[in-house]
């Protein structure tokens, strides 16, 4: 799974995607389901929303272990935090 930065632009979050990731033109849509945000062509939307696979068990497992190393990685560096405060 790639990974992608965040950052603020104008009081908007926003999501630096991968180069692997980018989209054409200027505009996308986006549809969030739970804690699952997709991103598609907005020429194609719902073309593209119908037929999206339902989420296999090989990605909630990868979506969970990449939860599991996020918690990890922040429980591993709270003094490295409380240092840059």
């Amino acid at each position: 799974m790639e990974m992608a930065k965040l950052f603020t632009s104008g009081g908007s979050q926003a999501v630096r995607l991968p180069k692997s990731c980018r989209f054409p033109g200027e505009e996308i849509a986006v549809k969030k389901v739970g804690d699952i945000v997709m991103l598609f062509r907005s020429d194609k939307a719902l073309e593209n929303f119908l037929r999206c696979e339902p989420l296999t068990d090989d990605v909630y497992r990868s979506i969970l272990d990449a939860r599991q190393e996020d918690a990890e990685y922040a429980a591993n560096h709270t003094d490295d935090r409380e240092q840059m405060l």
